[in-house]
């Protein structure tokens, strides 16, 4: 729920920290659920395999592929050297050329569907849900896993239009989060300020960009500023 409070034009406004990135793991084709690899909680990396769907039939055909592959290029091969040798003629090289192309583009093609069956994390963070368990079958573009990234985060501010025409973007301000020791000193930058007035409230909204490495700002914290001076 977003933090809509109206303040004074000076002193503390509150706010909520909120994930850099929050992504939905879907996948792109139908089948089922052979390993998932993750729990919630857990670190990913980008990249990181997460869930693996089963694949022995995309397995076979990239096999197969290959092999059609592997013969096509060895005919088209001998066609160019039976070219150059005067035996046989253009347009038998040219067929064989032409199968090699499709027999490579059918490789790459079977090769794109087993890819598809293993899904990779798209950013860097945590885990907050897992949507399926092995053996389950899913659904095209099916969510399987929900992934935030807070390794930055950012606060998040609804101002009044005088104290928005004090803040500029790329200013460093103080944040003070009161669930954390009183000495954490935490600087944020401002990142991003909303053209749009909200029609409901009348303010205006502002986000700050926080460094969070040692992850000790969770998203839903609640978080002050002093946004009157820079």
């Amino acid at each position: 729920m977003l933090l809509m409070v109206s303040v004074a034009e000076a002193g503390a406004v509150p706010g909520l920290i909120i994930p850099l990135h929050e992504v939905k793991v879907g996948t792109p084709v139908e089948g089922l659920v052979k390993e998932v690899l993750v729990s919630e909680g857990d670190s990913v990396e980008s990249g990181q395999v997460v869930v693996q769907l089963t694949d022995d039939l995309e397995k076979l055909d990239l096999e197969r592929a290959e092999k059609v592959l592997e013969k096509a290029k060895f005919d088209h091969e001998a066609a160019q050297k039976l070219l150059k040798e005067n035996i046989s003629t253009r347009e038998e090289a040219l067929r064989k050329s032409i199968e090699h192309d499709l027999a490579r583009i059918q490789r790459d093609a079977a090769r794109v569907r087993l890819e598809q069956k293993t899904l990779r994390a798209p950013l860097q963070g945590v885990v907050v849900n897992r949507g399926k368990e092995p053996g389950e079958a899913v659904q095209l573009h099916e969510v399987l896993l929900e992934i935030v990234h807070i390794r930055q985060v950012e606060a998040q501010f609804y101002l009044e239009p005088a104290q928005a025409l004090k803040v500029k973007k790329g200013e460093k301000r103080k944040l003070r989060v009161s669930s954390l020791p009183e000495s954490a000193e935490i600087l944020g930058e401002v990142v991003f300020l909303d053209p749009r007035m909200d029609a409901e409230s009348g303010l205006y909204r502002v986000k700050l960009r926080v460094d969070n490495a040692d992850l000790r700002l969770k998203a839903g914290m609640r978080v002050e500023a002093d946004l009157a001076q820079p």
